[in-house]
């Protein structure tokens, strides 16, 4: 499996716990959005904000990183979409 650079929303900390024992580098996304290829956020309102679950969003010209709403999703759940969704 690929081990991916992600940067995670402060107090996710079941997420992050999971993520890192799976072998990805965490990056606290307050702090650092560049170089990263997913980014976990919580607290969207996914009607009015128009995020999805799961979205893949252009950063530059040959850049897409993965944006995972984990406002409703287990920690077990946002693993899942790291492992299965690929922007490409």
């Amino acid at each position: 499996m690929k081990k991916y650079r992600i940067a995670v929303q402060q107090g996710l900390d079941e997420i992050v716990q999971l993520l890192k024992d799976k072998g990805h580098d965490i990056v606290q996304f307050e702090t650092s959005k560049e170089n990263v290829d997913i980014t976990i956020i919580s607290g969207v309102d996914s009607s009015y904000e128009e995020i999805e679950t799961a979205q893949c969003r252009v950063c530059g010209p040959e850049e897409k990183m993965l944006v995972i709403n984990a406002t409703t999703l287990s920690p077990e759940k946002v693993l899942e979409y790291v492992e299965n969704i690929k922007c490409s």
